[in-house]
C-alpha cells in the first residue's frame, strides 16, 4: 500500500513545462550556486555547489555515503530541480527545458535498476526502442559491460527469458547489474552517467569495466558516480564531495597531494587493488 500511495502522489504531482530545444552534443553543464533539500529535511542534501562538466570530458564524483554524490547526478540529469542556483546546459537553465528534451540523449546505469520480465534481448534493447537490437551490436555492447552471453545459464543467448515464471531463467545479482550496464551503453547518448551500478561486482572486476567505459566515452560526456576510487584515475577530473559541498576538484595525483578527504578515502581502500 505505502508503494501504491507513492505511485498515486507522483501522479499528482502537475507535469513540468518547458521549451522543446535541442541539446546541442558541444554544450557544457554548469552548476551556479546550487542547492537542494528533500522534503521534511531539516538540513540540504546539497548546498552552494558551483562547477562546470566540459563537453566531452570524464568525470568522477567521489565521496562517503551520504555525501551529496547521487543528489547532484540527479540535479544536473535534470530528474530534480534546484531549490537554488542554476544548472545550465550552455546558456539553457534546465528549468526552461522540456524532460522529454532533456533525456533525449542522456543514459544512465543507477544503483537500483530494472529486471524485466523479458529475453535477454529485450532486456537490454528496452532503454533505446527506436534502434533494432542486432547480434553484432549486442555482442559490443555485452563485452563492453562484462556480461558473457556464452555462459551456461543463458541457454538460448539473446532470446533466454529472464524469468522462471515464464519457463526461463533467474540469474544472479553480479549478471543483472552487467546488465543493467549494457542497457546503459545501448541507449544513443551524449551524456551517460554510472551512478554506483556495480555494487554487485568485486572491485577488480569493476575496474575492467570502467576501463572499457573510458574507451567507449572519449567522445562522449561522462559522469562516474563511485564511492570506490580504484577506478577514478580513468577520469579527467574528480569531485570530492563531503557533507553536500564540494570539498575539492582535481585531478588523483592533485587531489592526493592537498585534500586530505580524499586521501583518507584513497588509503582505506587501496588494499583492494594491490
Amino acid at each position: 500500500m505505502g508503494t501504491i500511495k507513492n505511485y498515486l502522489s507522483f501522479m499528482e504531482i502537475p507535469e513540468r513545462k518547458g521549451e522543446e530545444t535541442l541539446i546541442e552534443s558541444d554544450w557544457d553543464i554548469n552548476l551556479e550556486g546550487v542547492a537542494f533539500s528533500y522534503p521534511l529535511s531539516d538540513h540540504p542534501a546539497v548546498k552552494n555547489v558551483s562547477f562546470t562538466i566540459k563537453n566531452r570530458e570524464t568525470v568522477a564524483i567521489v565521496g562517503e555515503n551520504g555525501s551529496g554524490k547521487t543528489t547532484i547526478v540527479r540535479l544536473i540529469t535534470g530528474l530534480y530541480l534546484p531549490d537554488e542556483g542554476m544548472v545550465l546546459y550552455g546558456d539553457e537553465d534546465i528549468r526552461n527545458i522540456s524532460v522529454k528534451s532533456l533525456f533525449m540523449k542522456t543514459s544512465g546505469v543507477f544503483q537500483k535498476f530494472q529486471k524485466y520480465q523479458l529475453t535477454l534481448r529485450e532486456n537490454i534493447a528496452i532503454s533505446d526502442v527506436d534502434k533494432e537490437p542486432v547480434n553484432d551490436e549486442l555482442d559490443r555492447i555485452s563485452a563492453m559491460s562484462g556480461l558473457d552471453v556464452s555462459d551456461s545459464s543463458l541457454e538460448r543467448g539473446y532470446d533466454t527469458m529472464l524469468s522462471r515464471e515464464f519457463d526461463g531463467v533467474d540469474l544472479s545479482g553480479g549478471q543483472w547489474q552487467r546488465i543493467a550496464i549494457a542497457r546503459g551503453f545501448y541507449r544513443s547518448h551524449d551524456l551517460i552517467v554510472l551512478d554506483e551500478p556495480t555494487a554487485s561486482i568485486d572491485p577488480l572486476e569493476e575496474t575492467k569495466i570502467y576501463k572499457r567505459f573510458a574507451e567507449i566515452s572519449k567522445d562522449k560526456t561522462a559522469i562516474i558516480v563511485t564511492h570506490r576510487l580504484g577506478s577514478v584515475k580513468l577520469a579527467d577530473r574528480i569531485i570530492v564531495m563531503d557533507k553536500g559541498e564540494v570539498a575539492d576538484i582535481g585531478s588523483h595525483t592533485e587531489l592526493i597531494s592537498r585534500c586530505d578527504k580524499y586521501r583518507e578515502m584513497w588509503d582505506a581502500q587501496a588494499q583492494y587493488y594491490v
